[in-house]
């Protein structure tokens, strides 16, 4: 009797050393710059959303850039191109013809870099400067902050 104690035992112990499950780990912090960024931008009469929808290739990152007012009336369309280098990213916005709905003449260039930082919450903060323009514009610089949604 004691000898099927044994045996009873000793199997039920192995069985729980060879179990397939295993504890969840968490999932791995993405750094890449794929995927889309938003975030709050100051501007003169109030407050914007800029969204980036970025796609990163090597060291190269491209994608098309929105900003929108709080009520969703689109203020620029703009395609972005950059490159990385790190944790920092240079960038260029091209604002074509018809990328200002309120101003479908104006064209232009916004500049600046961010710094990428990856975690729990994935950040891109820095700074634009308008580079060029052919028309007046509500802003010449700023900063900002995008989270990855």
């Amino acid at each position: 009797m004691l000898r099927l104690c044994v045996i009873v035992l000793a199997s039920g112990w192995l069985a729980a050393c060879t179990s397939d499950s295993t504890p969840a780990e968490p999932s791995p912090v993405t750094n890449t710059l794929t995927g889309t960024w938003s975030g709050d931008l100051a501007l003169q009469t109030g407050t914007g959303r800029m969204t980036w929808t970025l796609t990163q290739t090597d060291a190269r990152v491209s994608g098309p850039v929105l900003v929108t007012l709080p009520s969703g009336t689109v203020l620029l369309n703009g395609a972005l191109t950059g490159t990385v280098a790190g944790s920092t990213v240079t960038y260029l916005i091209t604002i074509g013809p018809d990328a200002i709905p309120s101003q479908p003449s104006c064209t232009g260039q916004l500049t600046g870099t961010v710094t990428s930082t990856f975690g729990v919450t994935s950040t891109l903060a820095g700074s634009y400067s308008v580079a060029s323009s052919s028309c007046a514009t509500g802003f010449t610089s700023g900063t900002f902050t995008l989270s990855r949604t």
